[in-house]
């Protein structure tokens, strides 16, 4: 008895469990699961997650969508030197050379894995994001022209890159992966309860030991516009916010100017948050960006929403760990009452 055909919803969730798989799997799933098949068996993936483009000659700021990670089947173009051909905006860069992936229960050689980072003719003055491709091949004896390799292609704070490399270059592919919550990017969180939330700030503040202390992107939070920091077209900021960790805190109602304009002010001072034994861990407070721009005219009666960028600041109590700030940057909208 044949098979019967796979029905279309099935076939649908199928797919997408495929994807979900890919972007969690280690190198060694991606080089002998889905690589290898390829090249040996000839097997094939829709292509609706991934495609094929000629990415070492695109802009991947025009070709794809930066919270989402896009694997590619592409012909392989970083053989001979440590630079592609790129485009008018910029071209890709090795920063992390070949290093071999083998399998953990055999220890044979499957594969090579390099690390290269768009980098633009022209650096603009914005968050310290960049595109990072991971691309992997199977070792000559099975695919001598490399004649494809599967890219993953994606958008990183600094701070995730120099994770990747530490961890590309340590050659431990055992390595186990950051706690939930300590992975990067640091996004912020959102609770119903919101004693909750701030619980979930100090905690990770506690979390860290000793003088591990990690700075996702600057220290110089108050002196920096939010601009400089965070994507505001990122999805999941607009939702949860952007974590910054802190050395230090502001202790006046308003900061020295940022660069490219606008002062810090706090609106909301020391609020308490306490355990639930009703121990004081910690406190909270907020700042506002003042922008020193004209009031928006509003006319009797109409209804205006305005945006506003905001700083929600978490630290322990000074007994437990002095000058370990948690800074949250949001851009949240307010009512304006008609003038």
């Amino acid at each position: 008895m044949k098979d019967e055909p796979m029905k279309a919803e099935d076939e649908a969730t199928y797919y997408w469990l495929i994807k979900d798989e890919l972007i969690k799997a280690e190198d060694e799933v991606i080089i002998s699961r889905y690589l290898k098949r390829m090249i040996v068996n000839g097997d094939s993936w829709p292509d609706h997650f991934i495609v094929d483009v000629d990415v070492f000659n695109t802009n991947p700021d025009v070709e794809f969508y930066s919270p989402s990670t896009r694997f590619l089947i592409v012909k392989t173009r970083t053989e001979a030197c440590g630079r592609t051909d790129g485009c008018e905006s910029g071209c890709w860069r090795i920063i992390g050379r070949d290093k071999l992936i083998k399998s953990k229960e055999t220890g044979k050689i499957l594969g090579f894995k390099k690390i290269l980072k768009f980098c633009k003719k022209t650096k603009p003055r914005e968050y310290k994001r960049s595109w990072v491709m991971e691309e992997y091949r199977v070792t000559n004896n099975l695919n001598s022209k490399q004649d494809h390799v599967i890219c993953k292609i994606r958008f990183l704070f600094e701070a995730e890159i120099s994770f990747l490399l530490a961890k590309h270059f340590s050659y431990l592919s055992t390595r186990s992966p950051l706690p939930a919550n300590q992975l990067l990017p640091a996004y912020g969180v959102c609770f119903f309860d919101t004693e909750a939330e701030c619980a979930f700030y100090l905690q990770t503040i506690i979390n860290y030991d000793g003088n591990t202390w990690p700075s996702y992107v600057t220290n110089n939070v108050y002196r920096l516009h939010p601009l400089t920091l965070v994507d505001p077209q990122d999805d999941k900021f607009r939702e949860f916010g952007t974590c910054i960790f802190a050395n230090r805190t502001k202790a006046c109602g308003k900061t020295d100017e940022c660069d490219g304009g606008g002062y810090w002010t706090i609106v909301e001072g020391h609020r308490g948050i306490k355990s639930k034994t009703g121990e004081i861990l910690g406190y909270s407070r907020v700042f506002q960006l003042s922008e020193n721009e004209e009031p928006i005219n509003v006319c009797e009666g109409e209804d205006v929403n305005e945006t506003a960028w905001i700083i929600e600041e978490y630290r322990l109590d000074e007994k437990k760990k002095k000058d370990k700030v948690l800074c949250v940057i949001k851009k949240i909208l307010i009512p304006l009452s008609p003038r």
